[in-house]
């Protein structure tokens, strides 16, 4: 599985693969890896379906297959790498009008404020982006506010790092 995963990871990257790969079926078998006892392949999954989220189509695909509460579990993840990836991939997700809807819906949005807390500023950047995309939605602004997001994203425009402080603004 791991050397599948990976490879799949790795084929991902292609712009025309992104569409091959989820044409032959790959969604369900990637989404069913982000459970795997094992975080090498919950991380190789997970870097899969960031590379997947990157084309539109795929972010309905994506979503529709089920994934959301499986990369929502792993923004709590042991492993800051998985918390990361996790992040991107809904990041790239929250972009679709819809999306921006079931994210919050499935729970996403108090462990992407935590995210926000990490030592790594990629997880940072990409909850602060993931969160932006998710507070064009006027009740989504409520709920991230309610649920004390607006703090840490102060504080992050304090950042030293570029990106995190463009993602919190």
């Amino acid at each position: 599985q791991e050397q599948a995963v990976v490879c799949i990871r790795n084929l991902s990257v292609n712009d025309e693969n992104e569409i091959k790969i989820v044409q032959e079926g790959a969604l369900p078998p990637l989404i069913k890896l982000l459970q795997s006892p094992v975080e090498r392949i919950q991380e190789h999954a997970a870097g899969a379906l960031r590379n997947l989220s990157v084309n539109n189509d795929n972010k309905v695909k994506i979503v529709i297959e089920g994934a959301l509460p499986h990369l929502i579990a792993l923004l709590r993840s042991r492993e800051e790498s998985i918390r990361e990836l996790a992040g991107w991939t809904l990041r790239n997700l929250a972009v679709n009008a819809e999306n921006k809807v079931l994210i919050v819906e499935e729970g996403g949005l108090v462990p992407l404020i935590a995210l926000l807390h990490s030592m790594n500023e990629r997880a940072q950047e990409h909850a602060a982006g993931a969160l932006r995309s998710l507070s064009v939605n006027a009740e989504n602004q409520n709920l991230i506010v309610q649920n004390l997001g607006l703090p840490p994203l102060v504080a992050l425009l304090h950042s030293q790092n570029a990106a995190v402080q463009e993602q919190a603004a």
